[in-house]
């Protein structure tokens, strides 16, 4: 059970993934659309990032810009990936795919990270929130707070966006994101 939550809009996340973003259009269907998200087969190239800016009009959205990457979901704990949960790297041949399991992730302290934007299927393809503020003007879904393993006090908190990972805004390094794995020695 979390501890405290954090707004959504105040999380800031920093673009770890390989690649620069494309000159595309934002999908006609929008992120989660049918025909590109949480399908079999990838209907973009991996690692495909659009950068979007928020212009704060839409109800709890914040001005910035966010950038979102199309990856794959490897495999998933034990509890449905739902929008908002934290995923890491889970493959060490396939840079692309993720995972929110603690158990299959490749690092605990380092790489990118990167926010499911709903419910996903294994090795299925998506896209996923990676950079900048959080997207919830063009993902409703991730309109909200996030679940924290610590009560909220000033600058710093934990967010548990699954149940076993976690990540932290760091207190010296302004608006930029780090994460651990919960129960890690």
């Amino acid at each position: 059970m979390a501890a405290g939550t954090i707004a959504s809009e105040i999380i800031t996340l920093v673009d770890d993934w390989p690649a620069a973003p494309v000159t595309m259009s934002i999908p006609l269907d929008g992120f989660t659309g049918a025909s590109h998200h949480n399908v079999s087969a990838a209907a973009y190239p991996y690692g495909s990032k659009v950068i979007v800016y928020s212009d704060g009009s839409a109800a709890g959205s914040v001005i910035g810009f966010s950038t979102l990457v199309y990856l794959q979901l490897g495999t998933q704990d034990a509890t449905a990936m739902a929008a908002g949960d934290l995923c890491l790297q889970g493959s060490a041949t396939l840079w692309y795919q993720v995972t929110d399991d603690a158990g299959t992730a490749l690092a605990a302290t380092s790489g990118p990270i990167a926010i499911s934007l709903s419910a996903m299927t294994n090795s299925y393809f998506g896209w996923f929130w990676c950079g900048g503020v959080c997207p919830q003007q063009y993902v409703s879904a991730l309109d909200g707070t996030f679940p924290t393993e610590a009560v909220v006090i000033g600058p710093m908190s934990v967010i548990a966006a699954s149940q076993e990972i976690v990540f932290t805004v760091a207190t010296t390094l302004k608006n930029q994101v780090g994460y651990t794995l919960a129960n890690q020695t």
